[in-house]
């Protein structure tokens, strides 16, 4: 159970049972408590501000149609790299969500990723935001389901995207079977997830212009900045 200070401060991201007002120890007045349910869908500051209706969006312009050409250019099979650099409070994460609202509906893949204050040293922490997105997977699947996911939506995209399997299991940090993957040395087992990374992304981008956001990079841990390295490094190389 929360206070009632702590619910206001933490509704838009949690759901919450109302209770009955409670008499506590060291109160004079009944206090109001919530009980904690789950998570909400809402992740972010941004989201959370946008459901309670959003200011005018107002003298970006120029910073909007920079992204909406760098879109376009991806969209014709020119991958694209675009850093959004200001200080905080500036608006990066409005311009990335009116960019988000612009989109026709169904005609784009879109999956972001967060790094976090404390996740410089949790290796692969906004990758892993990534690649949950895109297999849809939520928060208390079990792994078996969490393997289907995997399994149904890689092959459904190429068959040949058979050998993604394991290193995408490493990396949700599942229970790896494939005998041939768990003989690899930490080093081939990287190497392995870099490439399942980089062979979904790329082949579902050729169904539909995707784009990948990463937010926050300033907290980005060192393994996956060496992930999104490896994947800038391919655009040059990968022909849609």
């Amino acid at each position: 159970m929360v206070s009632e200070n702590t619910y206001k401060l933490t509704k838009d991201f949690f759901v919450f049972k109302d209770l009955l007002p409670l008499k506590l120890k060291g109160k004079e007045k009944f206090q109001h408590a919530y009980q904690l349910i789950k998570p909400s869908a809402i992740e972010t500051r941004i989201e959370a501000s946008a459901t309670r209706g959003l200011t005018q969006f107002v003298g970006r312009k120029n910073s909007l149609a920079a992204l909406s050409e760098a879109l376009e250019k991806a969209s014709s099979g020119s991958g694209q790299v675009v850093g959004i650099v200001g200080e905080a409070g500036v608006g990066k994460s409005r311009l990335i969500l009116e960019l988000k609202r612009s989109l026709p509906e169904d005609q784009y893949t879109y999956l972001e990723g967060r790094c976090q204050h404390y996740g410089g040293s949790i290796a692969y922490l906004p990758i892993i935001d990534i690649i949950k997105k895109y297999f849809d997977i939520k928060d208390g699947d079990q792994e078996s389901k969490i393997k289907n996911k995997i399994k149904e939506k890689t092959l459904l995209l190429d068959e040949n995207l058979k050998s993604c399997l394991p290193p995408f299991q490493e990396l949700l940090s599942l229970k790896v079977e494939d005998g041939r993957f768990l003989q690899f040395e930490p080093q081939q087992k990287k190497e392995k997830i870099f490439e399942a990374v980089r062979d979904v992304l790329i082949r579902e981008s050729q169904n539909n212009p995707l784009i990948v956001v990463l937010e926050d990079l300033h907290w980005i841990d060192k393994t996956s900045e060496q992930v999104l390295d490896y994947l800038i490094g391919w655009l040059a190389k990968t022909v849609i």
